[in-house]
């Protein structure tokens, strides 16, 4: 719910994201990733200092924060902040120190009470052990937390994406299940082979033993797919997936396992708000769940094809010969440039 330059709106970012709470509700958002709220040296948010001062915000005041966390409860939905530190910038902090777990503790139950939210995104993981996530969740109980495990993939010599990518995905599970098993992963895995998979390697989306090659194929109950974030796209722009192939990846995550995620940019900034809408609302009719199963029937340069749960066809690439690969009982859902969604008729 915001971008590398959400601090700087007029009025406030708060106040211009209420006004947007209807068109996230009717595409399907269950929860809001919200920018860090308390009082920062940064304006972004990310060195946070005053942790009870909500007021100091460059989004917004804490009566502000208040009504938009209710105008997304009304619409059944819950807000994460954003929490964690910094690297370089700032000092480290001695979290195996039972005060400061137990203030940091106190403050994130504030933040549920007295603010209304619901969970939290633990910013740069790396930073710190996964078994200090652990005691966090554990002293918070979230409803629902995402962390940022963020390291490169492995490439060869020519500097080209290994196809094999296992290591890396299995850094996220390990992760996972030594912070407690419940905290859920960003999939950078995923986010990286999909993003060198729409340029004419769709090879790519099919790992040996027939699965998706991210974390989704491995632990997808635990895995937070997405394109881009503040931070990969924006204005820094760190690592953005192909401006022109953005559709492609949506209509892949939106229809696989895991757990997908929009990213504001992309929904209410390039126009792709009734794009991604239609797919949200194919994911939801059809019950595709984070662990729903994926038949890979197709896994070409310029095609690839898979059913989901056996109610969902999704073609991905230029390729439009298919053959016989889709059975006359499914027709055509939604469709965009070089991608197309199929669902079963009754």
């Amino acid at each position: 719910g915001f971008n590398w330059e959400s601090h700087s709106k007029q009025r406030g970012w708060y106040n211009s994201l209420i006004n947007l709470v209807p068109d996230l509700a009717n595409a399907g958002v269950t929860h809001v990733w919200l920018p860090p709220v308390s009082h920062s040296v940064a304006p972004e948010g990310y060195m946070p200092g005053r942790l009870y001062d909500l007021v100091s915000s460059k989004y917004g005041n804490e009566e502000q924060l208040k009504s938009l966390v209710k105008a997304f409860r009304d619409q059944d939905g819950t807000g994460n902040p954003d929490t964690g530190a910094y690297y370089e910038p700032a000092p480290d902090i001695d979290h195996l120190n039972p005060r400061v777990q137990k203030e940091l503790s106190d403050w994130m139950n504030w933040l549920k009470t007295e603010i209304g939210f619901d969970g939290w995104r633990f910013d740069l993981v790396r930073g710190y052990s996964p078994s200090i996530t652990k005691i966090y969740m554990e002293n918070t109980s979230p409803d629902f937390a995402v962390g940022e495990l963020w390291n490169p993939l492995s490439s060869g010599q020519d500097g080209k994406l290994d196809y094999n990518q296992d290591g890396h995905r299995n850094e996220l599970m390990q992760w996972v299940q030594n912070a407690g098993g419940r905290v859920t992963a960003f999939d950078f895995t995923t986010k990286g082979i999909l993003q060198a998979a729409v340029q004419g390697e769709l090879w790519r989306l099919k790992d040996p033993n027939g699965k998706p090659p991210g974390m989704i194929g491995i632990l997808p109950q635990n895995a937070v797919t997405f394109i881009d974030n503040h931070d990969t796209g924006s204005t820094p722009k760190i690592w953005p997936f192909p401006a022109e192939k953005v559709s492609l990846g949506y209509a892949y995550i939106l229809t696989h396992p895991g757990i997908p995620s929009v990213f504001y940019d992309h929904f209410f900034d390039w126009g792709m708000k009734d794009e991604i809408t239609k797919l949200s609302m194919i994911r939801s009719r059809n019950g595709i769940s984070p662990t729903s199963k994926v038949q890979i029937m197709a896994s070409d340069s310029d095609l690839y094809v898979a059913m989901i749960d056996d109610k969902i066809i999704v073609k991905i690439g230029p390729k439009m010969d298919l053959g016989n690969l889709i059975p006359p009982n499914f027709q055509v859902a939604t469709s965009g440039v070089d991608y197309a969604v199929w669902e079963e008729t009754m």
